[in-house]
């Protein structure tokens, strides 16, 4: 089998700790999931990631190897999940790039508001996304913490347990994650 390579591309290190907690919890070692490029801090996050997704899905298409796949991951704000997946198409289109296609191994997840919802709700805590924007805990420099927290979701993900009372944008991620280990066992 041809050695696996996924690259993560997030607008915030706590985005990409939460996604290589997960990718190692389900068998993905340090090798196959590459650490987070060096961020300068500059400009949007979020620009800075859809800037970043479109010149790596370039490589994926150009360079298609099995086993190499893209995951993203941006936070919805004040905008739906689709709305937010629109600006990845839009992205790709002013780059003059065809959007990813279902044929491409292209992944993608967005919390609603930002991904501190999902880790108050795996906390235990009562998490509202259709309401108005609430702080929760940033672990700003204490990212690892949350490994214990992604660590069981990915287990209950893993045996596709309902999330009861999940916010609707993890467990929409969920669905993504069946569609990802779908692709892994394919290829």
């Amino acid at each position: 089998m041809a050695a696996r390579k996924i690259i993560i591309i997030c607008e915030d290190i706590l985005h990409h700790t939460f996604l290589r907690a997960f990718l190692y919890r389900r068998g993905f070692t340090r090798k196959e999931v590459p650490p987070p490029p060096t961020n300068d801090g500059k400009g949007d996050a979020k620009s800075r990631a859809c800037e970043r997704f479109c010149k790596e899905l370039i490589v994926l298409r150009r360079f298609a190897r099995p086993g190499h796949a893209i995951i993203f991951a941006l936070d919805a704000d004040n905008l739906t999940i689709d709305e937010r997946m629109r600006t990845m198409v839009e992205a790709c289109k002013s780059h003059g790039i065809e959007p990813p296609s279902r044929n491409d191994a292209v992944f993608g997840i967005i919390p609603k508001w930002e991904i501190e919802y999902w880790l108050a709700y795996l906390r235990g805590e009562e998490v509202d996304e259709h309401g108005e924007k609430v702080p929760y805990d940033k672990y700003k420099g204490c990212e690892s913490k949350i490994y214990p927290l992604v660590e069981r979701l990915a287990d209950t993900c893993q045996q596709q347990k309902e999330l009861k009372g999940a916010p609707p944008s993890l467990i929409e991620a969920c669905k993504v994650y069946d569609k990802f280990m779908q692709w892994k066992k394919n290829t």
